[in-house]
């Protein structure tokens, strides 16, 4: 197994014009134009053996390769109870990396610095945040910036958008943010893996038990993965972009259904391009992830997904951007910022005790 070297995905295609046309892909497709243009051994050809992976690996090739390296995914991933639950996970993974980059700066500029205990208490450190619920009385400064500005400005650094081709078009979900990132050397280990974490020794993050959002492939067609490191860390250095798509696969005459990524290596690492193919695309840092074809629960999925949403994440650590329409006669998108229905409560039982002063003086 050693002596197999890691599939160059950059032999088949140009790696900038992949990454763009992955950075643009909503619609089955256009995933299924970028299977195409790669060389990949089907599925009957390379059946995945846990304590040999490395058997009938061919080399210089991509296979489909078990989520997990587990070829009895599919119960785990069938876990969610509706499609909008794992896109809540997916949101408090962009937020937990946002906060891991952050505590990771702390470290490089002091590496005793106790860690936050909680995740709020790693949001008022970092960010100057308080619990958004406490925002409509908060009218100090927040690290120099007033509430709106600074909220508005953490909100930009997570989006969750709804995408669709045209009218009648599937869904697609998109979720992205510029935190931490990933190497792609470590992706299958991280974003690709079930029921293994590094965060229970993190208290300052939310998760712990590694099985995030990965339902959500359950309700797609495709699911494709593209993660860079940060700059701004050491670990950086060549550590290049993750990229990989995520299908259900069918055996051929078997009846073990499982959700399998490309892989470029018999261990489990995902295809490696070029950072300067991040550059043009003008992918700085982060991970970005799309369920193409998503199946949702409701006939109203944009309504559906901003009431779900502000319901999953009743009141989180940090604001986040949910774009399910466009602005009125024009392609741009409409965000919607996103603090959870506590922050909404909040407003609204301030906008009542504010209604209530204007009678204070009136009299009977």
């Amino acid at each position: 197994m050693n002596e197999i070297k890691p599939t160059d995905i950059t032999q088949f295609v140009d790696g900038t014009k992949l990454l763009k046309d992955t950075l643009a892909a909503i619609t089955t497709e256009a995933v299924d134009r970028l299977i195409a243009s790669l060389t990949v051994v089907p599925e009957p050809s390379y059946r995945f053996n846990a304590k040999a992976p490395w058997t009938t690996w061919q080399e210089g090739k991509l296979h489909w390769y078990p989520v997990g390296a587990d070829r009895g995914n599919a119960g785990r991933i069938k876990l969610a109870g509706s499609p909008e639950n794992p896109i809540g996970e997916r949101t408090i993974n962009s937020i937990e990396a946002i906060i891991e980059l952050a505590r990771q700066m702390e470290l490089l500029a002091d590496k005793d610095a106790p860690a936050p205990k909680t995740p709020r208490e790693a949001v008022l450190r970092y960010f100057g945040l308080p619990s958004l619920e406490d925002l409509p009385n908060h009218p100090e400064l927040m690290s120099g910036k007033g509430p709106v500005k600074q909220v508005s400005e953490l909100a930009g650094r997570i989006k969750v958008a709804l995408r669709q081709a045209g009218k009648g078009a599937d869904y697609t979900m998109v979720i992205e943010d510029d935190g931490i990132g990933q190497r792609a050397d470590r992706m299958h280990e991280t974003l690709l893996s079930l029921g293994s974490s590094d965060k229970p020794d993190k208290p300052y993050l939310i998760g712990m038990f590694g099985q995030g959002g990965s339902s959500a492939l359950h309700a797609s067609v495709y699911s494709w993965f593209v993660s860079r490191r940060a700059p701004e860390l050491p670990d950086h250095e060549d550590a290049g972009v993750g990229w990989t798509i995520v299908r259900l696969v069918v055996p051929v005459d078997r009846r073990d259904v499982y959700w399998a990524y490309l892989a470029a290596h018999p261990d489990g690492r995902v295809p490696r391009l070029p950072e300067s193919s991040a550059d043009t695309s003008q992918f700085r840092r982060g991970t970005k992830i799309a369920h193409v074809g998503y199946k949702f629960s409701t006939s109203n999925q944009a309504y559906g997904l901003y009431t779900s949403l502000n319901h999953l994440l009743f009141n989180p650590v940090l604001p986040y951007y949910v774009v399910t329409r466009k602005q009125k006669g024009t392609e741009r998108d409409r965000p919607d910022l996103m603090t959870g229905n506590a922050y909404r409560l909040s407003k609204i039982k301030r906008e009542e005790k504010d209604e209530d002063k204007r009678f204070e003086n009136v009299t009977v």
